[in-house]
């Protein structure tokens, strides 16, 4: 991650850091979505169009924090225009990760200091309960450091995403909730019950999900996974995790080589995030895509004969 740093637009300058909200904020309403998930299927039985609604809302927020806060605001692994830029900035916010910059600086400290004593999320220095959830209530990363991330702090359009994105976050709410009251989710889903299911249970849900990645994909003792790159961390890639993050769990192969627009190297790892960059790459929304494999990579994987691979032409 020092090389990419180094080779970014306005890297020496500083911005300090951005004040978003206080610790105790970030408490509050991480149980409240905990609790309101809990609560969800309790207060509002599943019926199919509320688990469909559920499954559309999930999926638009793990695409928001692996495809654009991960591979885009935290590695660059493609290009967009400055609006787009803005768009995607607004759509990952409705994730309840705090705004882009700020997951991207911790990101790009966490691959600075992976395993090391300064890494929040490492389970090897603090443990999985730490890593999993313990540091985010933890002070010293309630703020974002913007000198992290210099080649987005640039844009004022996205310091303010990054300032508001609890705001942008209660307008996703209130529109998941206004669009049920006109009857646009079918004619037995009410505004409450959207609001549960299209936003309380989904975004709990993709909190924990990605969280699982900083824990159980650092921890290589449990099983279910699998190491394809004898990296120096701890990372491990999961199969079943992968699945649910949209790719995230494919955590040893980036931390291989986590400039990658994939995370699935192999053709039998399944990167749902990936497909969709692609595709909206072939629709012209987004542009230099990152998705070839370097040789060394290729070779160290032995990934050679699988159809997944892609060389770097060069």
């Amino acid at each position: 991650m020092s090389a990419l740093q180094d080779s970014l637009p306005h890297a020496r300058t500083r911005y300090g850091k951005q004040v978003t909200e206080s610790i105790q904020q970030t408490r509050v309403r991480y149980v409240v979505l905990c609790v309101a998930a809990i609560a969800t299927p309790f207060i509002y039985p599943p019926t199919w169009p509320l688990v469909l609604l559920a499954l559309a809302s999930y999926a638009i927020r793990m695409f928001g924090v692996e495809g654009i806060y991960h591979r885009y605001f935290s590695h660059r692994a493609f290009r967009c225009s400055r609006p787009v830029q803005f768009i995607l900035a607004v759509i990952a916010s409705q994730c309840g990760q705090h705004g882009p910059l700020w997951w991207a600086s911790v990101h790009r400290h966490h691959h600075q200091n992976v395993e090391r004593p300064d890494d929040p999320i490492s389970p090897r220095q603090h443990g999985l309960f730490h890593s999993h959830v313990g540091w985010v209530w933890c002070e010293r990363y309630k703020d974002t450091d913007l000198d992290r991330v210099p080649d987005f702090a640039r844009y004022p359009e996205i310091l303010w995403v990054n300032k508001h994105y609890t705001l942008l976050m209660l307008a996703g709410a209130a529109l998941i909730w206004g669009l049920a009251e006109t009857g646009a989710f079918g004619s037995s889903v009410t505004g409450g019950a959207a609001l549960m299911w299209g936003f309380f249970l989904p975004t709990a849900l993709g909190v924990q999900t990605v969280s699982l990645v900083n824990s159980v994909g650092h921890f290589r003792f449990l099983p279910g996974g699998y190491r394809r790159f004898d990296t120096d961390d701890d990372s491990v890639n999961r199969p079943l995790l992968a699945l649910f993050t949209f790719g995230g769990g494919w955590h040893n192969n980036h931390h291989r080589y986590g400039a990658s627009a994939r995370a699935g190297f192999a053709w039998y790892e399944i990167d749902i995030t990936y497909y969709i960059l692609r595709l909206l790459a072939a629709l012209g929304i987004i542009h230099d895509l990152r998705d070839r494999l370097p040789d060394d990579v290729i070779e160290e994987g032995r990934l050679g004969g699988m159809l997944g691979a892609r060389r770097i032409g060069r």
